[in-house]
């Protein structure tokens, strides 16, 4: 019996190539290094004391039901924008930083698919972004909110609501991911997400005048109240409020699939 008999002959895991190994490394770049505590303490520092701060300043004696709706709104405004301006920052040289290094010609031509490449990316971030950014200074919110005007939300609605302000982070670290696939140099990787998010208000007014149904298959509702006065789908959910659509949701989720599949096919061409 020759000595290659003792092997076991592995089948080519197709677009499997490598995941777990990349999975492995991106989930060590957060967990085994102080990127995770350094992204949750920043995210208590602007979400959870600023939102603090406007419950000390506001008044909360004579109309303590419009200053938790009030309050609600504000903070899915202000943790859905902290929040994806800090992912465009984060994930801005996800991509273009392998490239540029040859990490990324390097890993591919070992036995890593690019599928499974670009897929580690996005699961780690993601699931780094959801505890650190989301989770952690969500939990603060809750209490800040709940304690500071002594009405207590329910638990389950207010985990929906921030499934929501999740949502809306992911949709943007899932286009930044895919635009890093078609550049070369972060710039534009970051330019274009943030000009997206801090031109929310202008774009919405031009669609708005266009057609306002548009705005229904766009992120921005899932934040931004309505100009008819009615509130984001994050405000609305936590108050247990059914939202005027869920389009917006819905066209997210599928957006942020287009983006993946739409950065393989990217990356297929990119030559290494």
């Amino acid at each position: 019996m020759s000595g290659n008999s003792a092997f076991e002959l592995v089948n080519n895991l197709g677009w499997q190539a490598g995941l777990k190994n990349m999975l492995r490394a991106e989930f060590k770049r957060w967990w085994k290094t102080r990127t995770w505590w350094t992204q949750s303490i920043i995210s208590i520092a602007a979400v959870d004391l600023t939102l603090a701060t406007i419950l000390f300043t506001i008044n909360t004696t004579d109309e303590v039901e419009m200053s938790v709706i009030e309050l609600i709104g504000l903070y899915g405004l202000f943790a859905g924008l902290f929040t994806t301006v800090s992912v465009v920052i984060m994930m801005q040289g996800t991509i273009v930083g392998e490239k540029i290094s040859g990490t990324a010609a390097w890993l591919f031509s070992k036995p890593v698919s690019i599928p499974a490449f670009l897929i580690s990316k996005l699961v780690a971030n993601a699931f780094g972004v959801a505890v650190t950014a989301i989770i952690i200074p969500g939990i603060g919110a809750y209490l800040i909110i709940s304690i500071g005007t002594g009405e207590y939300l329910p638990i389950l609605d207010f985990i929906a609501g921030i499934g929501i302000l999740y949502l809306f982070s992911f949709y943007w670290l899932a286009l930044t991911l895919m635009l890093g696939t078609f550049f070369n140099a972060r710039g534009p990787v970051i330019g274009i997400p943030l000009a997206l998010i801090f031109g929310q208000q202008f774009i919405t007014g031009v669609i708005m005048a266009i057609s306002p149904k548009i705005i229904n298959f766009l992120p921005y509702p899932l934040i931004m109240p309505s100009q008819d006065g009615l509130g984001s789908v994050v405000q609305n959910v936590i108050l247990g409020i059914t939202p005027t659509s869920w389009s917006p949701v819905i066209s997210s989720i599928v957006s942020t699939l287009i983006f993946l599949v739409v950065g393989i096919w990217r990356f297929r061409k990119e030559e290494f």
